[in-house]
């Protein structure tokens, strides 16, 4: 198990990059395969239980918050006092399409360099070193296991970066850009500057080893190597250019977080100030209390990776009965409502007789006269009627003439409506490309 649980945490570091994870069903094909290799004679139904077993106990779930927990001590001034150290090896995170994906954690990815709280940066160079040592000797046999400890050494420095500069996206009020950000992007790119030249150099005397070889297996082992340290300059030249836009996003999201308020911090005691208080209460006492902070407490929401065992518990438990007489749903009370006109009669009568002694005038006059004392305020309907002049021009086949809408460039100089003073003219009955002309 303890090898299968390795192969998954290899899978996953090596998948993963500075924005994306490794998908569920990668890692289970690579945990199945070298589960094959261990018990052969076994089905491939119970290879795949147990590679699922491993890949839902290495992100461990069924837990509240997904830790893992180990008790160590120190002396301290002549006492052993225990602590508590918390971590997790595979967390779950939302990628780029919606969907989950998994990020092996720095204390994962130290399990398989073997190594817990060092100079990650320090380390990569000496593995860095190592390989070129051994490629320079010729021996490439022991350079394939120094090249994939370097592949792995920066995948943990990534790892690392992007969990320094996770912060500044959560509150850019806890980081400081001089002491923090501009620091760590400066050290990181001068690092990464470092690497690339040293991998290239080491790439370019492994591409010399394979032309001059006359063996067979040294240009296979050397091809294997480049291809590496091709994976490994890639993953530089990735972190890289997200490091030179640290300083932009800094910006953005200090433009996106500028109105938003500063949290309020209470720091409340739990067990003291929560916990012991509610247990001195009787539970018809404390049950609408518990009920009211887990409403408050709580508020629904679609969780960003949606586990499937809850999900089915979920949807098998049983609804619960609801009172028919509850008052939230309402018969709706349907009456008969009249369609009042926008216009009445009245209006229309008074804009048909302005239209019927229009001839050659502009809207603002027509307008003019729908609003002098007396009138019945129908301005507003003859704007509406001269703008439907102007897409489609009116026939009137007893008198054989034809009421259009014309645009001059003319610009209206109305209190009330704008854009241009439209020509009412209007004139015999002629085919209609004479009439926009």
């Amino acid at each position: 198990m303890e090898e299968l649980a390795l192969t998954a945490i290899d899978t996953v570091t090596l998948k993963m990059d500075f924005e994306d994870g490794a998908r569920h069903e990668d890692v289970v094909t690579a945990v199945i395969r070298v589960a094959e290799l261990q018990m052969p004679a076994r089905s491939l139904d119970e290879h795949t239980d147990v590679a699922r077993w491993i890949l839902d106990s290495l992100v461990n779930v069924g837990t509240v918050n997904r830790d893992f927990s180990h008790m160590y001590g120190l002396v301290w001034d002549g006492t052993y006092v225990s602590h508590e150290f918390s971590f997790k090896l595979l967390r779950e995170v939302v990628g780029p399409d919606g969907r989950p994906r998994l990020r092996a954690s720095n204390e994962a990815i130290a399990v398989l360099v073997g190594a817990v709280d060092i100079d990650i940066a320090s380390e990569q160079v000496a593995a860095d070193a190592k390989l070129e040592a051994l490629v320079r000797r010729g021996r490439l046999a022991d350079a394939h296991r120094a090249a994939e400890m370097a592949l792995r050494r920066t995948v943990q420095y990534a790892e690392y970066i992007r969990t320094r500069l996770e912060g500044m996206r959560r509150d850019v009020r806890s980081v400081d850009w001089v002491r923090d950000v501009r620091r760590i992007q400066t050290e990181a790119l001068e690092h990464i500057e470092d690497r690339i030249n040293a991998e290239s150099v080491i790439k370019d005397n492994l591409v010399r080893i394979m032309d001059n070889s006359t063996e067979e297996a040294t240009p296979a082992q050397a091809a294997e190597l480049i291809a590496i340290l091709e994976e490994c300059l890639r993953r530089h030249a990735t972190l890289q250019a997200n490091l030179q836009e640290v300083g932009e996003r800094f910006r953005a999201e200090q433009e996106r977080q500028i109105f938003v308020p500063p949290p309020s911090r209470s720091y409340v005691d739990l067990a003291h100030q929560l916990l012991d208080p509610v247990l001195e209460l009787s539970v018809w006492q404390a049950l609408p209390l518990l009920e009211g902070f887990a409403g408050a407490a709580t508020p629904p929401r679609r969780p960003a990776v949606v586990y499937l065992p809850d999900l089915i518990t979920g949807l098998m438990t049983l609804p619960e009965e609801q009172d028919s007489e509850d008052g939230l749903i309402t018969e709706p009370e349907f009456g008969e409502a009249e369609d009042d006109p926008a216009f009445s009669d009245e209006q229309y009568a008074a804009v048909e007789s302005l239209l019927a002694r229009a001839d050659r005038v502009r809207l603002s006059a027509l307008l003019k006269a729908a609003r002098r004392p007396g009138s019945c305020k129908a301005d507003h309907l003859l704007a509406l009627q001269v703008l439907g002049l102007f897409g489609a021009p009116r026939h009137d086949a007893e008198r054989r003439t034809t009421l259009a809408a014309l645009a001059d460039n003319e610009e209206l100089d109305d209190e009330v409506f704008a854009g241009n003073d439209l020509l009412v003219v209007r004139g015999p009955i002629v085919n209609s490309l004479e009439v926009e002309a």
